[in-house]
């Protein structure tokens, strides 16, 4: 069985929280990495609510340096540092992500604090590959360099336990050589592996915040599990959205069956759009284009 993805919305608006939706932030968590995309201010409040620890987070990606994004850094850094954490946070964004996190731990957390940091800028494609899974990004098109991200788990060979189980072959490194699909002999009989094992697809997490219409939105997005993606906008103000470098409700849907993502995850909605009956048109503009969309709310969770 494959092991879950889980997403934690921590913050669903934009430049202006709201009593409902805090600024921008979101967790995915997969085996022991916990990696949180933007830290507005209230982040940490926020993980306190979803009952989740702040000295679990492994790596932090920034999208861009505008406020509603990054605000809430500065307590992260200082809650992290109180509870003596014991790894190094890494720390991933576009250019400048350098600068302006060391000014942040130099003036919130002292040059000499053991809190331990390492700082990665990044521009586009594969910026991390693990065994398991990789991370790519795409610069988005905003008033501040910014990016897009996806998580990707990579496709893996599995063996087929209720097989394992009817053929009585016991847990031994012989099942590692099945699993490459090999031929092993046991008490004198051939069990091939090709017709034990099966392939587990890749499974993708892409999160598009604070951009305009550009080409690179339908790269990174491409064949997205779930497609996080702005939806700052209604329909009704397009030309508002893209006064302001953002994407409307329809847009954003538009790029979910551009890209053939099978779910959409609206978020970083405007304060405008705030009452139950506002956030429905949000949605219904999608749903139009795109039926499988969703508006995300805070503290919402998520398994894949």
């Amino acid at each position: 069985m494959a092991e879950k993805i889980k997403l934690t919305f921590l913050g669903t608006g934009s430049a202006v929280p709201t009593v409902n939706r805090n600024h921008p932030a979101m967790l995915i968590t997969y085996k022991d990495e916990n990696l949180l995309f933007d830290c507005g201010e209230g982040t940490q409040r926020q993980i306190r609510k979803a009952q989740l620890n702040p000295c679990k987070i492994t790596r932090l990606f920034i999208t861009h340096w505008h406020g509603d994004h990054v605000f809430g850094i500065p307590g992260l850094l200082q809650t992290l540092r109180l509870n003596n954490y014991n790894k190094t946070l890494k720390v991933y964004g576009p250019v400048g992500t350098k600068r302006f996190f060391s000014l942040y731990k130099e003036l919130f957390i002292g040059k000499g604090d053991s809190l331990k940091t390492e700082i990665t800028e990044v521009s586009s494609g594969r910026f991390i590959d693990e065994k398991e899974f990789f991370l790519e990004a795409q610069k988005m098109t905003h008033d501040a360099p910014c990016l897009a991200y996806s998580f990707v788990i990579k496709e893996k060979t599995r063996l087929d336990k209720k097989k394992i189980e009817k053929l009585k072959i016991p847990n031994s490194p012989l099942l590692a050589e099945l699993q490459k699909g090999k031929k092993i002999k046991i008490a004198g009989k051939t069990i091939d592996g090709k017709k034990l094992t099966y392939t587990e697809p890749p499974r993708k997490i892409t999160y598009v915040l604070d951009t305009s219409q550009n080409k690179n939105i339908n790269k990174i997005a491409k064949d997205s599990d779930i497609l996080i993606c702005e939806s700052t906008y209604s329909s009704e103000e397009t030309e508002l959205a893209m006064e302001h470098s953002h994407l409307t409700s329809t847009q954003a849907a538009e790029i979910a069956k551009k890209t053939k993502s099978k779910k959409l995850i609206l978020t970083h909605l405007s304060q405008k759009y705030e009452t139950k009956k506002q956030q429905t048109q949000i949605l219904e503009e999608s749903k139009k284009v795109f039926k499988n969309s969703e508006v995300a709310r805070d503290l919402d969770k998520l398994e894949i």
